[in-house]
């Protein structure tokens, strides 16, 4: 029996990419296996956004050669393998690169297959690893923030066509799938490059099929037209739930940033989707430490999101990266220092956190739950509104969308335990 086992470090499109690479194996025989049962092809799709995720990277390569069978391979790919570290100079032999445009080449190439797709529409007819499936629609970037190595590593932005998208939502929606995240390296830039088609169209056309949620995986401030927002509040099938990254909210990190808003711009988006969608979960990434940050600017940021009505906040520390402007900047802020103003926002954020879940059950919103896993006698599912609801009913199933209201926030399972409507 071949086994074959795959570990996904990294953003949700590496998520939908690891689900059609896997999808090809397993309709051809192979068994999706643990590390521990010594496949023969372990496959390992890399992350370089910041140091820690390339050595969780490396770490997670050692795993991989420690159990792959004695005549098995290795395969790596991801943004890593097209950062081209030094660190793959020296790499075992059992260790094979696919660059992030081959990795629809794979199978075909490990098999000895001529049946080659193009890597952009490359997906999976059926999925193996999530409840909640992540549907590529675009890759690429042509932004160049300062902080980011993405556009040197996924290239410039190309989408994928609106035949492809649709046909395999419907699929999905046949085969059970309840919720779709749509994902893309930079998501608002869909339609780019087909001229006459744009997010909001491919939206209009999403909300028409069977499926029974859709969630945008992130969208940046500038995407947030009226337009959007008005169709956002529009829809049931779209999730109350914008991930909306601010960086920073200082304005002269922003502009050293490269990016193209002000804080007030952003302010004003974040209270206009509130006011259209008042119950809407709301979460931003923040980077600390960015080059020459002064504590006066980090002030600034903590301020401004201590006022910004958001829901979660996701904390990282600056990561310096190959070919971006952010090495080239005077002063680096000690680790030490980037470390506190982490530890700050993320207290901050736990704050707001709780703050919207006390919300939900005060106000006793109706939430959509997709159940995944049972935890400590609940039924456990991610809610549309991007909360973890936790729900007794023996008679529930894996996959299966319940609606519910929360009775309460427990704390200790962060989360909310619900009772079916």
């Amino acid at each position: 029996m071949k086994k074959i086992s795959i570990i996904t470090l990294g953003c949700k499109t590496n998520q939908f990419e690891s689900e059609a690479i896997l999808d090809k194996f397993i309709k051809n025989g192979y068994i999706l296996a643990e590390l521990e049962d010594n496949p023969q092809i372990i496959i390992i799709n890399t992350c370089c956004v910041t140091n820690r995720a390339e050595y969780k990277s490396r770490y997670a390569i050692r795993k991989a050669l420690e159990h792959v069978s004695s005549n098995g391979k290795v395969i790596v790919t991801g943004c890593y393998v097209n950062r081209g570290s030094a660190y793959f100079e020296k790499i075992e032999e059992r260790v094979v690169l696919f660059k992030n445009y081959q990795k629809h080449k794979i199978f075909d190439k490990i098999t000895g297959s001529q049946n080659e797709s193009e890597f952009i529409e490359f997906s999976a007819d059926k999925y193996h690893l999530h409840t909640r499936v992540p549907v590529k629609v675009q890759d690429g970037c042509n932004f160049f923030c300062s902080y980011c190595i993405l556009p040197y590593v996924r290239g410039k932005p190309v989408s994928r066509s609106r035949e492809s998208i649709l046909t395999q939502v419907q699929n999905l929606a046949e085969n059970g799938v309840k919720e779709i995240i749509l994902t893309g390296i930079n998501l608002g830039l869909y339609g780019l490059d087909l001229k006459v088609y744009s997010l909001i169209d491919l939206l209009k056309d999403l909300v028409e099929t069977d499926i029974s949620q859709i969630r945008l995986s992130s969208l940046e401030p500038m995407f947030f037209t009226d337009e959007i927002i008005d169709f956002f509040a529009s829809y049931d099938k779209i999730c109350p739930h914008f991930h909306i990254p601010l960086q920073s909210g200082s304005d002269t990190v922003l502009k050293r940033m490269n990016r193209t808003y002000s804080v007030k711009d952003f302010a004003k988006i974040v209270h206009k989707v509130q006011t259209k969608i008042f119950d809407a979960a709301i979460g931003c990434d923040v980077i600390v430490g960015f080059p020459n940050e002064s504590n006066e600017e980090f002030m600034e940021t903590r301020k401004f999101i201590e006022k910004l009505p958001i829901t979660y906040l996701h904390v990282f520390r600056y990561s310096p990266r190959p070919h971006t402007a952010g090495i080239k900047k005077n002063i680096n802020i000690h680790g030490s220092v980037s470390k506190k103003r982490m530890q700050s926002l993320q207290k901050l954020g736990i704050h707001k956190k709780n703050e919207y879940m006390k919300f939900l059950v005060k106000n006793k919103i109706p939430l959509n739950v997709v159940l995944e896993t049972t935890q400590r006698g609940y039924w456990s599912g991610v809610s549309n509104h991007f909360v973890r609801v936790f729900l007794k009913n023996e008679t529930a199933e894996n996959g299966v969308i319940k609606r519910v209201i929360a009775s309460e926030y427990s704390p200790s399972l962060d989360g909310l335990i619900a009772e079916e409507v």
